[in-house]
């Protein structure tokens, strides 16, 4: 897709212009391409209705969220916005969706996951299913999935069980123990960003990663079809889907309604300070005898 874009990218509020946009390969220099910018617009549409730059979302650290192995230049700035936590399945903090982790049920507002679930092994319920138990009953996943233009669902390695991935010569091939007992060997393999845990589990359709969700607990999914040119957000074929899966309608707790009140007072206190030191200075002897002079500062206050 060649064409001329200017957009303020969401994740870090620099104004882009490419010359050559293209929607997988990083087009701001904070890393960010559309799929990030895409989950960014979620997140920030269900949180406060509105699409905000994730460095202008306001501080509410009653809300709680969890990444699922998410970008370190979004990443970094939702745990300074929110209680957040970013995980990982093979390196501290680890965090394995497909085990039960019932301490944490009904406890977290929002849960992310950026091209992860097409790498989760199967059963991919077992997961879906987990991720809508860890959530409050108003919190939601937002997320985006690789899925086929022909909207069919295809699971790789449906009697995956016991396995692991090994290197043979000049490729990688995948030994698996089915339950039964016997064992095969894979070689057509595809991986993203290299081998181990990025192995492509699955491709979605649209209309089966809907129906999985809503089997999972999920009362509403809704994917993001349209471009939001403002914010970078211009699909073509080869972009991941981003979609929203809802438990109810997300709404900001009493708690963080009262960090958003006093964060405004706190910033209408420091404008009236900053308005009175302003004016007390353009009363300063000193400076009036600089406008004579024709020198100093022109304040207003």
């Amino acid at each position: 897709m060649e064409q001329a874009v200017v957009f303020t990218c969401n994740v870090c509020g620099a104004r882009n212009h490419a010359v050559a946009f293209a929607t997988e390969p990083a087009s701001c220099a904070c890393g960010s391409n559309v799929r990030v910018r895409a989950l960014l617009h979620l997140l920030s549409m269900e949180l406060f209705g509105r699409g905000l730059t994730a460095a202008g979302f306001p501080k509410l650290k009653s809300i709680r969220g969890m990444g699922m192995t998410d970008k370190p230049g979004y990443a970094s700035i939702l745990a300074d916005k929110f209680d957040y936590t970013n995980t990982y399945y093979d390196q501290p903090p680890r965090f394995d969706f497909t085990a039960r982790h019932p301490e944490l049920y009904g406890t977290y507002d929002f849960i992310l996951s950026a091209d992860v679930l097409e790498h989760v092994a199967p059963p991919v319920e077992r997961a879906l299913e987990e991720i809508c138990l860890l959530l409050k009953p108003d919190g939601f996943l937002a997320a985006t999935v690789p899925c086929t233009p022909d909207d069919a669902l295809r699971e790789h390695f449906p009697e995956l069980h016991e396995y692991r991935t090994i290197r043979l010569g000049e490729s990688d091939v995948l030994v698996n123990r089915r339950r039964d007992g016997t064992l095969e060997a894979r070689e057509d393999l595809v991986f993203h960003e290299g081998p181990g845990s990025t192995l492509e589990m699955r491709q979605f359709g649209r209309t089966g990663l809907r129906s999985k969700l809503l089997a999972a607990g999920f009362r509403e999914v809704h994917y993001l079809l349209d471009d939001v040119p403002d914010a970078g957000i211009l699909f073509d074929s080869y972009v991941s889907q981003a979609l929203l899966a809802r438990k109810q309608p997300f709404r900001l707790s009493a708690a963080a309604q009262k960090e958003l009140l006093d964060g405004w007072i706190a910033a209408e206190a420091e404008r009236r300070l900053l308005a009175e030191r302003t004016r007390m200075a353009s009363q300063s002897r000193w400076l009036r005898l600089g406008r004579k002079l024709g020198v100093g500062p022109k304040l207003t206050g």
